[in-house]
C-alpha cells in the first residue's frame, strides 16, 4: 500500500506515481495496473512517500513486522494500558499517522479518527493519547492554558522548543518527546521518562 493525500494536486500526484512507480492504482472504477510499476519485497507493508531534504518524493518500505516492534516498543516506553484509546489528527499518508492506527490496533481499541486538526476537538475527544507535532501543541496550549485534562501528548515530527515543552508541562500536560524518521517507523525513541495514566 502507498498512501498518498486524497487532496494532493493532479500533478503533485502524477509526479509522486512516477517517482514512487507502485503496481497499481485505486481509481474511482476500482484497482488498476499501473504502467511501469515495481512490486517491492513480500514483507514490505506500506510505502511512506517521504521527500527527505530534496524534495523529489521517495518511498520507504515499511514491513508489518517493523511497524509492530515500533508501535510495542512506544506502548511500552508509554506505559500504556490495554484498551487505551489513541486519537488520530495526523495525516494517515505519513508515518506518524500510520502508527497511530498501528499503537490503538496493537492495544485492542479502534481509534477516534479526525480529519483534520483542531484544539477544542482533542480536547472533548475523549482518547487517552494524541500524538502530536510542535505546532499542533502550540495550538491547543493556545486554547486553554489547562492542559490536564488532554490526552497523554506524543510529540514528534520536529524539534520542538524548550520554552514549548516547558509552558506545556507547565499548563500540566503529560508530555514525552520522541524522535525519528520514517525509514524507523517514526517515534523510535524517547528523550524524556515515561508518564503514568
Amino acid at each position: 500500500m502507498l498512501p498518498l493525500p486524497a487532496t494532493l494536486p493532479d500533478a503533485a500526484r502524477h509526479a509522486a506515481l512516477a517517482a514512487l512507480r507502485p503496481t497499481h492504482v485505486e481509481t474511482a472504477d476500482g484497482l488498476r495496473p499501473h504502467p511501469g510499476g515495481l512490486p517491492v519485497p513480500a514483507d514490505v507493508a506500506v510505502v511512506v512517500a517521504t521527500s527527505g531534504s530534496t524534495g523529489a518524493p521517495k518511498g520507504v518500505q515499511l514491513t508489518a513486522a517493523a511497524l509492530r516492534a515500533s508501535a510495542t516498543a512506544s506502548l511500552r516506553r508509554l506505559g500504556a494500558r490495554p484498551g487505551a484509546r489513541w486519537l488520530c489528527c495526523l495525516p494517515l499518508d505519513h508515518v506518524s499517522g500510520l502508527q497511530v492506527l498501528v499503537r490503538a490496533a496493537l492495544g485492542g481499541t479502534e481509534p477516534i479518527l479526525h480529519a483534520a486538526f483542531s484544539p477544542r476537538a482533542v480536547l472533548d475527544s475523549g482518547a487517552d493519547y494524541v500524538s502530536l507535532v510542535p505546532t499542533q501543541l502550540r495550538r491547543l496550549l493556545d486554547e486553554t492554558g489547562d492542559l490536564s485534562g488532554c490526552p497523554a501528548i506524543v510529540l514528534g515530527g520536529a524539534a520542538a522548543a524548550p520554552g514549548l515543552l516547558a509552558a506545556a508541562r507547565e499548563a500540566g500536560a503529560r508530555l514525552v518527546t520522541t524522535y525519528g524518521m520514517s525509514e524507523t517507523c517514526g517515534g523510535c525513541g524517547t528523550t524524556a521518562g515515561p508518564f503514568t495514566m
